[in-house]
């Protein structure tokens, strides 16, 4: 195992002589990357390289301390700091992308959120042509990973955690899941019944395949050790050790080799990856495959440089085209959030707290190294899933699938060709459904300024004072598909994000519809009867951020219908290169995604695994 900030000649010698056997290159040391690592490198006979373009961050306590993630975007140590091209939808605003740029991923970075697709978003996909991977496929992937810890029976009474079922949750996997027994918040305590008291149904196990209500979500949190669990946590540092695992961080991937196939099927082979380190270029050989595990943004970047994307593309930057495929970098598709901001009494305190008085936020720090208490322990858990027939009730709109399926008519007419899967209508007919929910509310102690969401950092930061909390209203199903694309040959140059807010008029329609509703819910002042449906689109385009759930440009369809892998997740016209991220998502699904990442990961590992294969060099050579 090889762990480096740099590669001296010395050092790159040495790693030569050990990856001249290395079966598999995964290119990524992220949320899905270092569980394949794991998974693959139980056999011994398998040697895996892994390249991560930032650092190890383990026993970072920025990291470690659940609730310091606000901390962490826009510093490059730990951020990719992306930007979307500015969004005619959301009032002509860019927005900060936050993407984990360390050992875990996005998985060190994020809200520490667990959840889960339901039964018909997972079903969608074996509906699109992928078999093998629908609801029941997946779940004993979802149980392989995780360790499910119950909550004391004094913690069990704040949170009402009973729509928990433990025989649907994994109990000896690497990553741990809780319900954080941290400093728990006021409205943590009040959430599920104050969701209950507004006729929200009582919520089963998102496990059983539907997650209506409103209740405290799970988190990705160690009880034990009152620490963020993640990818580097769990399936990295006891693994770390192996002879047969080599892990380089602060390395550039460039780009992947490709060697032709002389056959029939006339396939490409991935020999090598190139990537970069103080300025310097190397090369390393795979025996057997190259796994692209870049997530939304890098992966179809990583494609585009190595010459597999759009010919037209490729050529305008110079690269020479090795498979002509216009699906990659398209189909993305994020999870957009508007929030709605409300101040609060004094005596209920909130995030404000920490983030207006640097000299309270020390204390809390130190709390956390020494003592494991404090907020910086508690991660975000309150949230409901709520269905079209709550926003969009009968004596509100007393025909809905007329009035769905005029819009989706609507931007099919103006959009021809343009989604050959027929996602639109598959996508209709489950918002639809009285068990799946349109909606995601989240309720966060905090205030949201949207006109500071060009950069990740600014979003919840502001100069008002008091204490706040944000309503988010966050979608699930989107049906705005944009893209991502390489804009140099360079890879240290960002791609541009253009996740396409609200170009799909269904999306703005939900949208306004919740906002409206749960002004209904939650103001004090009759402002929510006079406000008129065009201000609340108004709203949501002016106050709409996104929930950093980017998904679909490397897409698990069949090529002609926009795919880019196979249902093997294999890379078209490639005879060894797979995708294993978030990209390959065809459709979206309602879930703070990161259990979905590691259940991907899991199945992923195991069609490898399957197909184990004769390499390239054995083969060719």
């Amino acid at each position: 195992m090889l762990d480096s900030h740099f590669l001296s000649i010395l050092e790159y010698r040495l790693f030569s002589t050990i990856v001249s056997r290395i079966s598999y290159i995964i290119l990524g040391g992220g949320t899905a990357d270092l569980l394949l690592a794991s998974s693959l490198t139980e056999d011994e006979n398998v040697n895996v390289a892994v390249l991560e373009a930032g650092g190890n961050k383990l026993d970072d306590p920025m990291v470690d301390a659940p609730n310091m993630f606000l901390q962490l975007w826009d510093k490059p140590e730990y951020d990719w700091s992306y930007q979307t091209v500015p969004q005619k939808g959301t009032a002509d605003r860019a927005h900060g992308w936050t993407r984990g740029k360390c050992l875990g991923g996005s998985s060190a970075i994020n809200y520490c959120m667990f959840s889960m697709s339901s039964k018909k978003d997972l079903d969608n996909r074996a509906e699109l042509g992928n078999e093998g991977w629908g609801f029941d496929d997946m779940a004993k992937y979802y149980r392989k990973f995780e360790t499910y810890n119950p909550p004391s029976k004094e913690l069990s009474a704040k949170i009402n955690d009973k729509y928990i079922d433990p025989m649907l949750r994994g109990m000896d996997g690497p990553l741990q899941v809780s319900f954080s027994k941290g400093d728990f918040a006021w409205f943590q305590e009040a959430w599920m019944q104050t969701c209950l008291n507004l006729g929200y149904p009582q919520p089963k196990d998102p496990r059983s395949g539907s997650a209506l209500g409103g209740f405290n979500q799970l988190t990705t949190i160690d009880p034990k050790h009152v620490r963020r669990s993640y990818s580097a946590r769990a399936f990295y540092e006891p693994n770390s050790k192996r002879s047969n695992l080599s892990i380089l961080t602060n390395e550039l991937v460039s780009k992947m080799d490709f060697d032709k196939i002389r056959s029939a099927l006339s396939t490409d082979t991935a020999t090598g990856v190139q990537f970069i380190t103080n300025g310097t270029s190397y090369t390393v050989k795979a025996k057997k495959e190259v796994i692209v595990c870049g997530g939304v943004i890098n992966s179809p970047q990583i494609l585009e440089l190595s010459g597999v994307g759009s010919a037209s593309l490729l050529q305008k930057y110079g690269i020479d085209v090795i498979v002509d495929n216009p699906n990659v970098g398209e189909n993305l598709n994020d999870h957009s959030a508007t929030g709605l901001c409300f101040v609060l009494e004094e005596e209920y305190p909130t995030a404000e707290v920490l983030l207006c008085n640097p000299e309270i936020a020390q204390q809390a720090m130190e709390a956390y190294k020494t003592h494991k208490a404090g907020p910086l322990t508690n991660a975000p858990t309150t949230c409901a899933f709520i269905p079209f027939s709550t926003v969009a009730p009968a004596s509100a709109l007393p025909d809905p699938e007329s009035h769905i399926r005029s819009l989706v008519d609507s931007h099919q007419k103006s959009h021809p060709n343009s989604y050959p899967a027929g996602r639109d209508a598959l996508l209709a007919r489950q918002l639809l459904n009285p068990g799946e929910a349109v909606c995601q509310v989240v309720f966060l102690g905090i205030n949201l300024d949207a006109t500071r969401a060009h950069h990740a950092s600014g979003t919840f930061t502001h100069t008002v004072p008091g204490n706040w909390c944000t309503i988010g209203m966050c979608s699930t199903r989107s049906l705005s598909r944009g893209s991502i694309h390489i804009t140099s040959s360079d890879p240290a140059a960002h791609p541009a994000p253009d996740p396409a807010y609200y170009s799909h008029l269904l999306d703005l329609d939900i949208a306004a519809r919740t906002i409206l509703h749960v002004k209904d819910i939650f103001a004090t002042e009759p402002l929510c009867s006079k406000l008129k449906k065009d201000k609340a689109k108004q709203h949501a385009r002016e106050n709409t951020v996104t929930e950093y759930h980017p998904v679909g440009t490397c897409a698990m369809l069949p090529q002609e219908k926009g795919g880019v892998v196979d249902a093997e997740l294999k890379v078209y016209g490639t005879s060894n290169v797979r995708v294993v991220d978030t990209s390959v998502f065809p459709t979206h699904v309602q879930e703070n995604i990161v259990s979905l990442v590691y259940a991907v990961a899991e199945k992923g590992a195991d069609l490898i695994k399957a197909a184990g294969g004769v390499g390239y060099y054995t083969a060719w050579r």
